[in-house]
């Protein structure tokens, strides 16, 4: 099918217009999750920095290796060593405080919490680098091609590095897990000691903003020098959850565009396209007769269904043969059944002869030209016969 969103590539950071949407994003990957379909891509598969969206393998990787979220942990120095430096985004936790594991999932996904990462990664496999081992393995059996870790925060370092695909595939599986998606999707959350209140990056950026986000049902942002604003996002519409990972938007003034890129994405496909039922299997696409008038009902291979334009225009048309003839051969192609969206072809079925065609009115003539040919020799048979009787009598009379 031809693609149907053009896109200019600009210079970095300068928007691109796709069919009247400006968006910033250099990196963008829009899946249907329920239907196993992509929607959109734009420089997918490019190796990038994803910022925080890291924390999604984080969280992942941390929940699959803790028996009890609702064990306590007592933070150390250890939990903090070298964020100020790096001038990490943390969640707010301090040394000494005694939390759950939950807390440090909820603090690691909702703030965006470096802090969070350093101390699950600790208290787990006794350090960042091992803990950084899990999340590379992890990857190798997801099949990742374009993902290496070399942290648990996301921040930029030689080596940590995805793209948005990679991301959706991390963030499809994560979702498979009901702690996870519990937390991803999650607006706010108060911790067990009572000592912290969490709201997600997004609704913190939607009250400053006044942004409008209600597609939006759980989401991860990130933000770093390399990897510009990102945010990979889940949404639901027409009851398929869909998956949004965008990256590399203009950071350098303080609107975020990785959340209205988003939302403008959500907006454009869910108010502009659906799913249409073209053809379903076996409904009937083309009636054709042959020389004797005997109708052959050719159906419909399969269903078709296609995310398409809601203005689009449907047309279905068969070319070939109209009048199937004994010269034709069983198998033959007599025609093709062509579906098209406006004016892109978008699903063609070949016709072939099943059978192959008599001609009744050559049968007939056979028929009769030997029954004739029967009669004749019949004729004749009685012929000899009753001249030999014939001369047996005069014989007989002498």
């Amino acid at each position: 099918m031809k693609k149907l969103i053009i896109f200019i590539l600009m210079l970095i950071m300068v928007p691109i217009n796709v069919l009247g949407i400006e968006y910033s994003s250099q990196n963008v990957y829009f899946y249907n999750l329920d239907r196993d379909h992509v929607i959109y891509e734009d420089n997918s598969h490019e190796e990038i920095s994803i910022a925080s969206m890291t924390k999604m393998m984080t969280a992942w990787v941390a929940i699959e290796h803790i028996p009890n979220l609702d064990a306590e942990v007592t933070l150390t120095n250890k939990d903090f060593k070298g964020l100020i430096e790096a001038n990490a985004s943390v969640a707010g936790f301090y040394v000494g405080e005694v939390v759950t594991y939950r807390d440090l999932l909820y603090g690691l996904l909702l703030p965006s919490g470096a802090d969070a990462a350093l101390a699950l990664s600790n208290n787990i496999a006794g350090s960042e680098e091992n803990f950084v081992k899990m999340m590379n393995d992890k990857a190798k059996a997801l099949g990742l091609e374009n993902t290496h870790f070399a942290n648990t925060t996301g921040l930029d370092q030689d080596g940590h590095y995805s793209s948005v695909y990679d991301v959706a595939v991390i963030l499809q599986n994560a979702l498979k897990n009901d702690n996870f998606k519990e937390i991803f999707t999650t607006k706010s959350y108060i911790t067990s000691n009572k000592k912290h209140k969490f709201e997600s990056t997004l609704l913190k950026s939607s009250k400053q903003y006044d942004l409008d986000t209600d597609y939006i049902l759980g989401s991860k942002s990130g933000y770093t020098y390399d990897a510009g604003l990102c945010l990979a996002s889940i949404a639901e519409h027409d009851g398929d959850l869909y998956i949004l990972v965008t990256a590399r938007a203009d950071y350098r003034t303080a609107y975020p565009y990785h959340i209205t890129d988003s939302n403008m994405i959500y907006q454009y496909y869910f108010d502009n396209y659906s799913y249409q039922v073209l053809q379903t299997k076996d409904d009937v696409i083309v009636t054709l007769k042959d020389v004797n008038d005997t109708e052959f009902v050719y159906k419909a291979d399969e269903t078709v269904e296609l995310y398409l334009p809601n203005d689009v225009q449907i047309n279905k048309e068969y070319k070939g043969e109209e009048l199937l003839t004994p010269e034709m051969s069983k198998g033959d192609i007599v025609g093709k059944y062509d579906i098209y969206a406006d004016d892109e072809l978008v699903y063609s079925q070949n016709i072939y002869l099943e059978e192959k065609i008599l001609d009744y009115d050559q049968i007939i003539f056979i028929i009769t030209s030997i029954s004739i040919m029967i009669l004749v020799l019949i004729i004749a048979i009685f012929v000899v016969i009753f001249k030999r009787r014939k001369k047996k009598r005069k014989r007989s009379r002498k």
